[in-house]
């Protein structure tokens, strides 16, 4: 496999019931009439006039049952005022338009070659960033040692890959002259020349693979016929950004 086709590879509801129960119990209370007296005292008297105001005079007599007290509202009140009814604040929403998600593309280029200092090298899909962060921080010193400024956006190379692993090169631009010769496997040279199809990522290293896919979608519907070459330049610091917080350019090389 060549290029980096590889990369594209409980709740329950409770329901509680309250039962307010009661009964009211009606007692009677009542004095009896003091007949017997009123008997009595008639008899003594004999029935005369005066008997009947006896009588209603022994019956005003009788205790009376007692009247129930007017009820007032609670803390001495007349009327009870209502809350006060306090107006909603209104909640603006913007409506979000159809079609708004921004499409995924590509847009043709040409680059111009620029003077790199590259390393290649190897490694496994699951120590990848850190290869290439290791390899460009590498060049970084080198150019150092050289009396040479790094200029512009590191480029990745990737040549070859399978499912374990890829064949890289890490590409740091450069400007300034030097006399020196690179150490170890080191060398300088120039970044790739010609036409393209720039995409870009946007995230993290891990969720390159989905853009790829969408790269290799994009070229097969348009028939678009590209080298076994896919060019990283980033556009965030390979040396210091974190490996989720990426803007990197795809570049496709094509016929």
């Amino acid at each position: 496999m060549t290029g980096r086709d590889a990369r594209c590879a409980s709740g329950a509801k409770v329901s509680v019931r309250t039962g307010i129960g009661g009964h009211h119990g009606q007692g009677r209370t009542g004095h009896a009439p003091r007949r017997a007296a009123v008997t009595l005292l008639a008899a003594l008297i004999g029935l005369s006039p005066v008997a009947g105001a006896v009588a209603a005079l022994a019956q005003d007599a009788a205790p009376k049952p007692a009247e129930a007290a007017p009820t007032s509202p609670a803390g001495g009140a007349d009327t009870l005022a209502p809350p006060p009814v306090i107006a909603p604040k209104s909640v603006e929403v913007q409506p979000v338009a159809p079609g708004a998600a921004k499409a995924f593309g590509g847009e043709e280029q040409t680059l111009s070659p620029v003077p790199v200092l590259t390393l290649a090298g190897t490694a496994k899909w699951d120590e990848a960033y850190d290869r290439l962060v290791e390899t460009g921080k590498m060049l970084d010193a080198e150019l150092a040692r050289l009396g040479l400024k790094r200029a512009g956006d590191i480029f990745v190379l990737y040549s070859s890959s399978d499912d374990l692993g890829f064949e890289y090169e890490v590409q740091m631009p450069f400007s300034g002259t030097t006399t020196q010769k690179p150490s170890g496997e080191m060398r300088l040279g120039g970044s790739f020349a010609g036409k393209v199809f720039r995409f870009t990522h946007a995230g993290s290293f891990a969720d390159m693979d989905n853009t790829y896919e969408q790269i290799a979608n994009f070229l097969d519907e348009r028939n678009i016929q590209t080298d076994d070459l896919y060019i990283e330049r980033y556009r965030t610091d390979l040396l210091t950004a974190p490996a989720d917080a990426l803007e990197i350019d795809i570049l496709v090389p094509i016929h």
